[in-house]
């Protein structure tokens, strides 16, 4: 009787599982040596509304600039080099807009989250205490400076703690806090 050329699954099955995994290698390696492709320019804001609790405020760079400001250095994930944004933190906003930490809102910042949201409609959504320093080491800042350069895309939310800028939103136009109950 002929042999078949089915004769031997334990070799097909291994034969095929080598060529399957040898375009995820391939893919794998290339995705960790290039750096993330760069994000098509947004329209720039010059103002961020800020909605918690009902109320609305609207801040320009000028009153951002008036704030007490943080310098932080974070890898672009884009040009795969550090660079240094200035700004207002995040929680900072959010207290000139009545979110103010505190004992009396501990729970209530431990139930909100925030959405931030581009002019390109680009959003990414942060827990209350991912911004708050009272919980977290980290300095979120809405960024208005890159390299003691105005950011180009006019005001910029930034997380340095983040492996990636995914959630880095370029042209901030508004922060919305939304609490559970």
């Amino acid at each position: 009787m002929p042999a078949s050329r089915y004769a031997n699954p334990m070799k097909r099955s291994t034969a095929l599982a080598l060529l399957l995994s040898l375009p995820l290698a391939t893919v794998s390696i290339a995705q960790t040596a290039m750096p993330m492709p760069a994000k098509p320019p947004v329209a720039p804001s010059e103002s961020l509304t800020v909605n918690f609790n009902g109320n609305t405020t609207i801040f320009n760079r000028s009153t951002l600039a008036l704030l007490p400001q943080q310098t932080i250095t974070a890898l672009d994930g884009h040009t795969q080099k550090n660079e240094t944004f200035t700004g207002p933190l995040v929680t900072d906003v959010l207290a000139k807009a009545g979110l103010i930490p505190g004992d009396k809102t501990h729970a209530l910042i431990l139930r909100s989250y925030v959405t931030a949201t581009g002019t390109d409609g680009y959003f990414v959504i942060y827990s209350g205490a991912e911004l708050e320093p009272m919980f977290t080491s980290g300095k979120v800042i809405i960024a208005l400076t890159q390299g003691g350069a105005p950011v180009a895309s006019g005001i910029q939310l930034m997380n340095p703690l983040d492996v990636k800028p995914a959630r880095w939103v370029h042209g901030l136009a508004s922060l919305t806090v939304t609490t559970t109950h």
